[in-house]
């Protein structure tokens, strides 16, 4: 600890000093110099916390390293304090009639407010700024209030996270701090937004406002319900008249058929409100009517970006981005005086004038109140279907996403019918995917782990039927059962609680359709779950070179590119399946 105390403080604590002044100048482009004193003596007491409190873990990586990011924290934090207190703009001072207060000198006097940009760096890196964590109405304070959501929808949004995510939750409703939390989760800026990101998503508050149950309604007559000779019908929608329907849950954006909701950048979202503020003409909204217990449920089929980030931006769920196409929106205001009256005219009349506003970095309140009028009253056109089937409206989302970014599993899906694309999500939500394998948040939103799950099944009990994703899709629709399905739950629910750490991240979007299907065979024969483990991770250290018949899983690897055509697929399953019987004969015998 001397030499420690030395190295640091000697020479007037130069060497501390130079690892704060690296951290501004690599995160913040510097500052001044009667403001670094501030950040030197923050410095001194993070250094004595560490040192009196035994903070540091040799195993955790070199002194030097831990110092960095336990200052770069502490010095966020003091740095956002800052902002806070010292970013100030000048208004000028005014006397109860309105006209200007002078000083000794004649001239006018000025009052200081806080102007805190929300541009300003949080924390490691410019990922997260003060921006980010500006208050709004999805605050999870607000929305898990006893008071107002009901125990069954604060458990069915709980079922829908992460561990980390739940992690953060807790935390946050303890009023922990941000950089506190990403200390004891050990989450980088850019994890912890996109965590935070998936907490306030559309598809979980929609779960915690109860916009994921179909209205409870006793069993009607067909004749009961409104009908027409009309296949669909045109006609306009405002975004007020959206906000409105979400809400009261008469339009519905989570069909099963349907890929999920934040699927756009932040730069789209922006691009999305400047379109709307100039009245830019955007496509049709597509919605489609079905019947369900003599009740008319309108389907949104396309538009669902468009109409969920309109929402989500209303209730201040995220700012307008930086880099959007056309940041400047110019609008008409009533002139006013100094003392913010209007100017009228010789005829009595409101003089107009135009305005320009910058919309980055706004959300929806930070909008004048002409350009959030102009917000709310501007109407999409859609198209609406009538009356429609099932297969009419997986024919409809397939056909209208036939020219749009959907990714391939996200397309695959639409195959499977609602009753199977509806398991295969919600199987994608347990535990197992969301905390264990090693999966990324971003894989759960573009259909990806919905993927891995579809070509997990097939491999488990179809593996001579493996094909394209889209004709799995279809086959299963066509010849898979509801029991395949449950099995399949089932073996998930066995792995969650026989993986170890050594091998979780074995199971990931690549590769987890291997492991699930020979796990399949291997469940067959009745050996402990613990036996599956233990080859994993002998086949992670050396089995993967072992050669069969002079082949090694590594030469396959190695000579095959198309890692997913059905005759490499079943070469390496069943290439696994020979070594997995060779491992548990020798460890069975070598334990009798």
């Amino acid at each position: 600890m001397e030499k420690v105390l030395n190295f640091y403080y000697e020479n007037n604590a130069k060497r501390l000093h130079n690892v704060v002044n690296q951290i501004f100048y690599r995160k913040y482009g510097g500052i001044t110099g009667k403001d670094m004193d501030e950040f030197y003596s923050v410095a001194n007491d993070v250094f004595a916390d560490i040192m009196t409190n035994h903070r540091y873990d040799a195993s955790k990586g070199d002194f030097e390293g831990f110092l960095y990011r336990a200052l770069g924290l502490a010095i966020a934090d003091e740095f956002k304090r800052q902002n806070c207190d010292k970013r100030k703009m000048k208004r000028e001072l005014l006397d109860e009639n309105g006209s200007p207060v002078l000083d000794k000198n004649g001239k006018p006097r000025h009052v200081l407010l806080p102007d805190i940009s929300i541009e300003a760096p949080i924390g490691e890196g410019a990922d997260l700024t003060i921006g980010d964590m500006l208050p709004s109405d999805f605050s999870m304070d607000a929305v898990l209030e006893r008071e107002a959501i009901s125990d069954e929808r604060i458990e069915a949004y709980l079922k829908r996270l992460s561990k980390i995510q739940r992690r953060i939750i807790e935390m946050k409703l303890d009023k922990v701090p941000v950089s506190e939390i990403q200390k004891k989760l050990k989450l980088s800026d850019k994890q912890y937004k996109q965590h935070f990101r998936e907490l306030r998503s559309f598809a979980n508050i929609s779960v915690l406002q109860g916009r994921d149950k179909l209205p409870e309604t006793e069993e009607k007559e067909m004749s009961k319900a409104t009908q027409t000779m009309e296949s669909c019908k045109t006609d306009r929608i405002s975004v007020a008249s959206i906000i409105k329907r979400i809400d009261r849950h008469t339009i519905r954006f989570d069909h099963p058929l349907q890929r999920e909701s934040d699927q756009w950048s932040p730069a789209m979202k922006g691009n999305l409100v400047s379109d709307i503020l100039q009245g830019n003409k955007l496509h049709p909204l597509i919605f489609a009517e079905q019947i369900i217990n003599g009740v008319p449920i309108i389907w949104d089929l396309d538009g669902k970006q468009r109409c969920t980030n309109a929402y989500l931006f209303f209730k201040n769920g995220y700012k307008v981005s930086k880099n959007i196409r056309r940041p400047m929106i110019t609008y008409q205001t009533v002139k006013r005086d100094k003392k913010g009256e209007e100017v009228l005219d010789a005829n009595g009349f409101p003089v107009a004038v135009n305005v320009e506003f910058d919309i980055r970095g706004k959300r929806f309140d930070d909008l004048p109140e002409e350009l959030r009028d102009r917000f709310l009253e501007y109407s999409f056109n859609y198209d609406q279907y009538l009356n429609c089937s099932e297969e009419d409206i997986g024919y409809h989302i397939e056909r209208y996403n036939d020219g749009k970014p959907m990714t391939s599993p996200q397309k695959g899906i639409t195959r499977l019918g609602t009753e199977y694309a509806e398991r295969v999500k919600s199987i994608s939500n347990m535990p197992f995917f969301k905390d264990i394998g090693g999966y990324k948040v971003s894989e759960f939103r573009n259909g990806t782990v919905n993927r891995v799950v579809v070509e997990s099944i097939m491999a488990a009990n179809y593996l001579d039927k493996w094909n394209k994703l889209e004709d799995m899709c279809q086959y299963l629709k066509e010849h898979g059962s509801p029991s395949v399905f449950e099995e399949f739950e089932d073996m998930v629910e066995r792995m969650e609680k026989a993986v170890s750490s050594e091998v979780a991240d074995m199971f990931d979007s690549k590769d987890s359709f291997l492991w699930f299907g020979l796990f399949a065979r291997f469940v067959k024969t009745g050996a402990a779950d613990a036996w599956f483990v233990a080859f994993m991770a002998e086949f992670a250290r050396s089995l993967h070179g072992k050669k069969i018949n002079g082949v090694s899983f590594d030469t396959i690897i190695e000579e095959t590119k198309a890692t997913k055509d059905k005759g490499i697929v079943t070469k390496k399953i069943n290439h696994l399946e020979a070594l997995l019987k060779m491992y548990l004969s020798a460890e069975m015998k070598a334990a009798s």
